[in-house]
């Protein structure tokens, strides 16, 4: 919008010599239609447009009628010291993502589409030179506490300075992080032709800041963690077992993105 309001304006003050009226019809529409380009999606897709509608009900893949209960059972090689999966130090438990939620979730169908999770809805502009993400109000971590914008930017800074050197060069493209409100947070991005941006950091785990605030992240740590995802730690054995539990007041459960989908009452790891 910035590149074309130069050109929009010279335009409506030429079509003055016709009337103002006219001036300002032109002027309203070159405007209006650059917003129009920004209007809050339900996903984003990095080729074409997204497979599923803002109406979706869940992805084809899900059965929104499974039963939910049961326990899985899993082994796998090796051993855990942290529940903190994001740092160098320490061996994290297997699977300890189920814990947290990110911006958004991918489906499992199409090649590269995220749809909205913590984020209700996402505004990128044509050139996708930023990405704008408009939180839910319902979105809350597992001690009831919302999911704010704030959360988004402290979990951002979080992670390019004390999490693995992944997160530095992954994010090293954002120019700038802003807060457009309690809800609402705004990536820039560096200049460039990458329009993979948005969803890299649509894929953004959220921290709780009021939580890890108060902690030392740089450290390994077995005291469970806050998180805000389908499933809690239940009962572990530092490097021999764990055991997630789900939570059955799970705030996303009705989401089209979760409709169907993490149906055992407890995942067991060995």
């Amino acid at each position: 919008m910035t590149e074309r309001l130069p050109t929009a304006i010279a335009a409506a003050f030429a079509a003055l010599l016709q009337g103002p009226f006219f001036a300002v019809l032109l002027l309203g529409a070159v405007i209006g239609g650059s917003a129009a380009a920004q209007t809050p999606q339900h996903g984003i897709a990095m080729h074409g447009d997204v497979k599923y509608k803002p109406d979706f009900t869940h992805f084809d893949y899900a059965n929104p009628n499974a039963p939910k209960g049961g326990t899985l059972r899993l082994g796998v090689n090796g051993t855990f010291d942290s529940f903190n999966g994001y740092i160098i130090r320490g061996s994290a438990a297997a699977l300890i993502g189920l814990m947290n939620d990110q911006l958004t979730m991918a489906s499992a169908d199409e090649a590269f589409t995220r749809y909205g999770l913590i984020a209700e809805s996402m505004e990128v502009p044509k050139d996708r030179s930023w990405v704008i993400f408009n939180l839910r109000k319902e979105a809350r971590f597992h001690d009831g506490k919302p999911i704010t914008a704030d959360d988004v930017i402290f979990t951002y800074k979080l992670l390019i300075e004390k999490g693995v050197p992944f997160y530095r060069f992954y994010y090293s493209n954002v120019a700038k992080v802003e807060k457009l409100g309690r809800l609402k947070v705004k990536f820039s991005f560096k200049p460039g032709e990458n329009r993979e941006l948005p969803l890299i950091m649509a894929e953004l785990t959220v921290l709780p800041k009021h939580y890890w605030e108060k902690r030392d992240f740089s450290k390994p740590t077995l005291d469970p963690p806050v998180g805000s995802g389908p499933y809690r730690i239940g009962e572990f054995e530092a490097g021999r077992r764990i055991t997630y539990v789900r939570d059955k007041n799970y705030w996303g459960a009705k989401l089209p993105v979760m409709r169907g989908r993490y149906n055992f009452d407890r995942i067991r790891i060995d």
